[in-house]
């Protein structure tokens, strides 16, 4: 059951997300890379700010819980279509991150059905900041010259280490579901 308000400042904050995200893309694909920067960073920080608004406000919800990485995972996921279109992500990428994200998604509607929702874990979040770092850099930095692997995958070293970010996540909210529904069997 979800329980708390679904209006609250912090909540509307981790919804603005998504159209922050869609401005960041209309503003990448038109070739303006000081407005992508803007409405990326603006995202980037309304991400940092849902949570301790809720917290400063004593609105923490279960809304919170799932409005806050849905927001992330559809700008991310808006961002990084965006990206493919215009070249500056490897497919291969795209389908990893991608579908970490459909995979969690589904496995939260399947195993958490009427419970609270998990709140998110370190390695989820690391992913986070460097798929947001290695993204923005793709968007707006490409002059930067970072060591380079793409010799190996397409990619660099930001974007590799984005990757095994993805791929630890992934494995971390897998062991947490599988443990949850074994104490869920067991009671």
């Amino acid at each position: 059951m979800i329980t708390g308000r679904f209006f609250t400042v912090a909540n509307m904050v981790s919804i603005a997300r998504v159209p922050l995200a869609v401005a960041a893309c209309i503003f990448l694909y038109s070739g303006s890379s000081v407005m992508t920067l803007v409405f990326v960073v603006l995202a980037i920080l309304s991400d940092a700010a849902d949570g301790k608004i809720a917290r400063m406000t004593g609105t923490v919800s279960d809304w919170g819980k799932i409005l806050d990485p849905l927001a992330d995972k559809i700008a991310f996921a808006v961002f990084a279509l965006t990206l493919l279109a215009v070249h500056l992500l490897p497919l291969w990428m795209f389908v990893v991150f991608a579908g970490r994200d459909l995979l969690i998604v589904t496995g939260g509607l399947l195993f958490y059905k009427g419970k609270k929702p998990p709140s998110s874990n370190i390695w989820g979040k690391l992913a986070t900041m460097f798929l947001s770092f290695y993204m923005l850099r793709q968007a707006v930095f490409q002059t930067l010259q970072f060591p380079s692997a793409a010799w190996l995958l397409d990619t660099d070293a930001l974007g590799l280490l984005s990757m095994v970010l993805v791929v630890v996540s992934f494995a971390t909210y897998v062991y947490s579901a599988l443990g949850s529904k074994g104490e869920a069997d067991a009671a």
